[in-house]
């Protein structure tokens, strides 16, 4: 007769929990083993992705800053990484934790094209302030700006939006 405590869950700990979280939370931000692997790479560790099958099936064991960089590659906290288990695919929790990596990358996503905001509007603040300068020291020398200092009439940029021989897809070309 079986023993009824050999029915109970066995927490999972160590190794064996990392190696869980890491394959959980790998599939809930959508990267592939070799993602992982080069994620890894650049942090300065030589995975690849066969690495990464083998800490995930448990044919590997792991160095303590493998496991710290694999919480940094995965965007978690290393603390919990190696201590609590993350929610599996089959269960009610894993639907929202994928949620959450997609509200990450999208965060990370408007970052980053504010950021890019913010340096094209400098870039252009820039420009505007160089043209002023020198419209206002050509003007100084007598030169003819043009009415309300607005300059000459110019051409577009080449490759420009408002470029009539551009391959935009304004012009249908």
């Amino acid at each position: 007769m079986s023993s009824p405590k050999a029915h109970r869950y066995v927490p999972l700990e160590g190794e064996a929990l990392v190696a869980h979280n890491m394959k959980v939370l790998r599939k809930a931000a959508r990267l592939s083993q070799e993602d992982l692997a080069e994620r890894m790479t650049r942090l300065g560790f030589k995975f690849h992705q066969t690495m990464v099958a083998k800490i995930e099936s448990g044919n590997r064991l792991l160095r303590f800053d493998e496991v710290v960089g694999l919480a940094k590659a995965l965007n978690v906290p290393a603390a919990n990484f190696m201590t609590e288990a993350v929610a599996g695919p089959d269960e009610p929790d894993y639907e929202l934790q994928e949620a959450g990596y997609r509200v990450q990358k999208a965060e990370q996503e408007w970052k980053t094209a504010h950021d890019i905001e913010q340096g094209a509007r400098a870039r252009l603040d820039e420009a505007e302030r160089e043209y002023d300068e020198i419209a206002d020291r050509l003007a100084a020398q007598g030169v003819d700006v043009g009415p309300d200092a607005t300059g000459p009439e110019w051409y577009p940029a080449p490759n420009s939006p408002w470029d009539p021989l551009g391959k935009g897809p304004s012009t249908g070309q």
